[in-house]
């Protein structure tokens, strides 16, 4: 079986990746289209395997998690992007975003360890901004609920990832402390040409507002998705007509660009 020779390969070779540094982060910036200034960025963990070549998160992410490996992962993912943004706040008001796995959100030590990692870089809580889907909320215990909460209160911000393609979106936004949507992609790419999605987008951006909550548009490729998107009132977004995902050291390249 292919599919299965695949993942035995993906799992040997991804076993000890971030000590030989394989496992690295890229960064796309979110773009405040009413100011047209970059208000921060969305940390993304890449792998370059020297015997795999580059494989795509969706492919090894599930494999971290399965095994247990997200844990040290994400606190790498962690601590690097707070290192760096401590030093971009010296350029611009900026906050990372991060996303969270179920396994991490489970996790007793991520609250203690988030905050000693603030501690470390000498910033408040409220430059983080940590991303869930509706997958990671679906089996959710009152652990998860308090987490969040004591998240919240440490000025972290919560953004529901994705937004729109699961079940459950509008009962999680009323039980949960979300600040921010995101929404997903496969809304926006068709856009200018589905008057379905334009609809759905629209619906989302006014509930949003009324419910007091930011939304990022994501995957936004061209002129005429963004000029819909200024219609319609949205607020950020991201995608390849502003940025792909970068290395850390372009970040101040691109604040300077756009301030």
């Amino acid at each position: 079986n292919r599919a299965a020779a695949r993942r035995l390969l993906l799992e040997e070779n991804l076993h000890g990746a971030l000590e030989r540094g394989e496992l690295y982060i890229n960064y796309q910036p979110k773009i405040n289209i009413l100011q047209g200034t970059i208000v921060g960025a969305e940390a993304l963990l890449r792998w370059d395997s020297p015997v795999l070549g580059s494989v795509s998160p969706e492919e090894f992410i599930p494999i971290l998690e399965q095994n247990g490996q997200i844990i040290p992962v994400g606190r790498y993912v962690l601590s690097e992007v707070l290192e760096k943004t401590a030093k971009w706040q010296n350029l611009c008001a900026f906050r990372i975003a991060v996303n969270l796995s179920p396994h991490q959100l489970r996790d007793p030590d991520l609250l203690g360890y988030i905050k000693e990692v603030l501690l470390q870089s000498d910033l408040r809580g409220d430059v983080l901004e940590l991303e869930i889907t509706e997958g990671v909320l679906m089996n959710a215990n009152h652990f998860v609920n308090e987490s969040l909460e004591a998240f919240v209160r440490l000025g972290v911000e919560i953004s529901m990832d994705d937004f729109g393609t699961g079940y459950s979106s509008l009962s999680y936004l009323r039980n949960y402390p979300f600040s921010t949507l995101k929404i997903d992609r496969s809304f926006i790419n068709d856009i200018t040409l589905d008057s379905a999605d334009r609809e759905l987008v629209s619906a989302t951006i006014t509930m949003a507002r009324n419910l007091g909550l930011h939304v990022v548009a994501e995957g936004v490729e061209t002129e005429q998705q963004l000029e819909i998107l200024k219609e319609l009132g949205c607020e950020m977004v991201q995608g390849y007509l502003f940025s792909k995902p970068v290395p850390a050291d372009k970040i101040p390249e691109l604040i300077a660009e756009f301030s």
